[in-house]
């Protein structure tokens, strides 16, 4: 019995000497039972892509982040996301109080309405100008043709109307006296009335004011105006002309107030759109779609412009820089796969940027690589490793410390119906903490990952470890 135990301790020791060749940590999750007290763990196996040896290690980044801060002063009145939060663009991270914004803003829409009101203002007084000037136009018009008309005197025309009217009231004027010396002898011999003799006298007076108004008209035209008339004429056309100039001037003032009312309400304007983007700021928005990474204010803080409150990340697209030796970075291509490790999970990344320079204080050059996380379980801050991917063979890999050696004579135990089944196997190279598997197993059987040293041929599981049991990650 004391042999026997001293032959279990030996093979424990070379074991756990044997996994001790490499570092790293197993990717099987931690189903347990008990078997003597002692916890195991057992893990499916499946067949993984092979890479070189994971000698580049590297901080994994949001593949696209940003310090959101603010750009407005004022107390916090309330935050609306919360560190792991997704949000989208635009979504509202926080508000500051706006009363003081919305004060300003109040006070430029008066001022604005006020200037508004300066350039009605103007507009009118410059359409009344235009009246007056159109106005005065007319009556200088009119002045002129009289001065003109005064100037150039009367026309033939006129002239043989005139002595034709003084014709024709003389022989009315003639007819009528002889009618009226006939009704007064009539009236005397009492052949007429009283009336009839006055009517007669009354057609004779009518008739010689007639002749001497025509007579004093031909006299006008024959003689032309006077120089008093003349210098009415031209003094109307001076009074034009001025109430033309007034009206003028009128105009130009108005243009002028015009034109001060509309920068002045351009200038309020610019301050009314000014105290719209600021009131606008108050509340703080994501500029991209992602996750909250980081959150440094809290409600009832004070904000100030250009601190910053959150970081937003996208960590659905991870990004990690690997240091190259550049030595070897002729080897790295654009979109090359790249093989990224945390905790024994693989994923299959992409370079997307090669730097152009190398590292002042390493002598590497950085290379970018994009890495998916559809699930977002792997966080920025965490260290990967990783290494090029030569090939996209695939082999079964298990765990260095499921492996017992016995010297030249390596196996593992397979979980086979809840008991520990003894399984010699052929190993290759060592990846990443795994050994890889030539010959003795098969995608799809379950292994004891943790507490394998522990174990005999035979021994029982439980089925409960069985029922838990993982397959091993990619």
């Amino acid at each position: 019995m004391k042999g026997l135990n001293r032959t279990r301790i030996k093979m424990l020791v070379t074991g756990i000497t044997f996994a001790m060749v490499v570092s790293g940590c197993s990717s099987a999750s931690e189903d347990t039972t008990a078997k003597s007290g002692q916890p195991v763990q057992i893990q499916n196996l499946k067949m993984q892509p092979l890479a070189n040896e994971f000698n580049l290690a590297g901080t994994l980044q949001a593949s696209n982040q940003t310090a959101v801060s603010f750009e407005a002063n004022g107390r916090i009145l309330n935050t609306t996301v919360e560190v792991g939060d997704q949000v989208q663009k635009g979504a509202v991270l926080a508000q500051l109080d706006t009363s003081t914004y919305q004060l300003e803003l109040e006070r430029a829409e008066t001022t604005m309405e006020k200037a508004k009101a300066g350039i009605s203002q103007a507009d009118a007084s410059v359409q009344s100008a235009q009246a007056s000037i159109r106005t005065a136009q007319s009556q200088i018009n009119s002045a002129q043709s009289k001065l003109q008309e005064l100037n150039d005197g009367a026309k033939k025309q006129e002239i043989v109307q005139a002595q034709n009217a003084v014709t024709a009231a003389t022989n009315a004027y003639n007819k009528k006296k002889a009618d009226a010396a006939r009704s007064q002898s009539l009236f005397q011999a009492g052949a007429v009335s009283l009336t009839e003799n006055e009517n007669a006298q009354l057609e004779l007076t009518n008739a010689q004011k007639s002749l001497s108004d025509s007579q004093e008209q031909l006299s006008l035209l024959l003689a032309g105006a006077s120089q008093e008339q003349r210098s009415q004429a031209s003094a109307g056309v001076d009074q034009a002309r001025a109430g033309l100039e007034s009206a003028v001037a009128t105009r130009q003032q108005g243009l002028a107030s015009k034109a001060q009312a509309q920068a002045s309400y351009k200038d309020a304007m610019a301050a009314y759109e000014q105290s719209a983007l600021a009131l606008k700021k108050t509340t703080l928005t994501s500029p991209i779609a992602g996750v909250v990474i980081e959150k440094k204010v809290s409600d009832g803080q004070l904000g100030s412009s250009g601190s910053e409150a959150f970081t937003v990340g996208n960590i659905s697209t991870l990004k990690v820089l690997l240091p190259v030796p550049d030595s070897e970075i002729l080897s790295w291509k654009k979109d090359q796969k790249v093989n990224i490790s945390l905790y024994n999970e693989i994923r299959t990344g992409s370079v997307t940027q090669i730097y152009p320079s190398t590292n002042s204080k390493t002598g590497s050059i950085n290379v970018e690589v994009s890495i998916p996380n559809p699930e977002l379980n792997w966080k920025p801050g965490q260290v990967i490793s990783a290494a090029k991917s030569i090939n996209q063979n695939e082999a079964l890999l298990v765990p260095v410390e499921s492996v017992i050696s016995t010297g030249n004579d390596p196996y593992v135990f397979k979980a086979v119906n809840g008991k520990a089944v003894k399984t010699p196997i052929k190993l290759g190279k060592v990846t990443n903490n795994q050994f890889e598997v030539l010959s003795g197993l098969q995608a799809g059987d379950q292994i004891v990952t943790q507490g394998a040293g522990t174990l005999f041929n035979g021994d029982l599981l439980g089925n409960d470890v069985l029922g838990k049991s993982e397959e091993s990650s990619e």
